[in-house]
């Protein structure tokens, strides 16, 4: 890796935290190490080290004299999170659908075999859902969890039920193995999955899931609402602003690698 002079200060300095996670992941490099590496004057490198240290990035070994990764990054990579990113960037397309749908608008991942909850928007009215931002939630019973199992590979689906089982919830839940594969294929015929107060009594949602660029369903878009405001004369017309918001998700979010969230 050469650094042309041209180069900024900063793509200079990025250069040089760079080479301790690519240089064989070493945990502490010497001027020479980063000098030769580089292709950079050791008089440059021992300059932007002191820089570095100086606001916390890097750190100096005062035993061995070599320059390791300071604990600011890892302080900067907490509150600037994968996750938070996700959220950010999602957050428009929600709050579209709220606008538009006036009925709460969930954001959700499956960790583990559950649902978890990144974002909420409250509807304007009121109505109580069991839902919160980082709360766990079973898959089989909720419209974003069977969205997303829906487009899972059936073995992944059968190694969550077999760890989570099918737990009864309101009198609508499926408990029962082949009736779920028979919902999940309906869901993925139609594009959208419906919860009907199978977790809880009164509730309805509407979920759509969300992809990454190779196809893996990653995540769901979802409205909820009480029974006598999202019902059968309706699931069409709301399932496509949902689906719509979806896919514009998707779009946004198309590069992140979800496996790290």
């Amino acid at each position: 890796m050469r650094i042309a002079q041209k180069n900024s200060s900063i793509e200079k300095a990025f250069a040089i935290l760079s080479v301790f996670s690519q240089n064989g992941g070493r945990f502490e490099l010497g001027v020479g190490e980063i000098s030769k590496i580089l292709k950079m004057h050791k008089s440059t490198v021992h300059r932007f080290l002191r820089s570095m240290e100086k606001v916390g990035v890097i750190e100096r070994n005062n035993e061995t004299g070599k320059y390791r990764l300071g604990l600011k990054l890892y302080e900067l990579g907490n509150s600037v999170s994968l996750k938070k990113i996700m959220v950010d960037r999602a957050r428009k397309y929600l709050e579209d659908l709220h606008w538009y749908l006036n009925e709460t608008v969930h954001f959700a991942t499956l960790k583990n075999g559950e649902v978890v909850y990144l974002d909420k928007i409250i509807a304007d009215r009121n109505f109580v859902i069991i839902s919160e931002v980082g709360k766990r939630l079973p898959a089989h019973c909720t419209g974003l969890g069977k969205a997303m199992l829906a487009f899972l590979p059936e073995s992944d689906v059968k190694r969550i039920i077999k760890e989570k089982g099918l737990k009864k919830f309101t009198k609508n839940t499926i408990t029962n193995k082949k009736d779920l594969f028979e919902e999940l294929k309906k869901i993925r015929e139609c594009g959208y999955a419906i919860d009907n107060e199978e977790i809880e009594d009164g509730l309805r949602c509407i979920a759509a899931p969300i992809f990454n660029g190779d196809g893996e369903v990653i995540a769901a878009v979802g409205i909820s609402g009480p029974s006598r405001r999202i019902n059968e004369t309706n699931y069409e017309e709301k399932s496509k602003h949902v689906i719509k918001n979806a896919r514009l998700i998707l779009e946004e979010l198309k590069n992140v690698n979800w496996r790290l969230i």
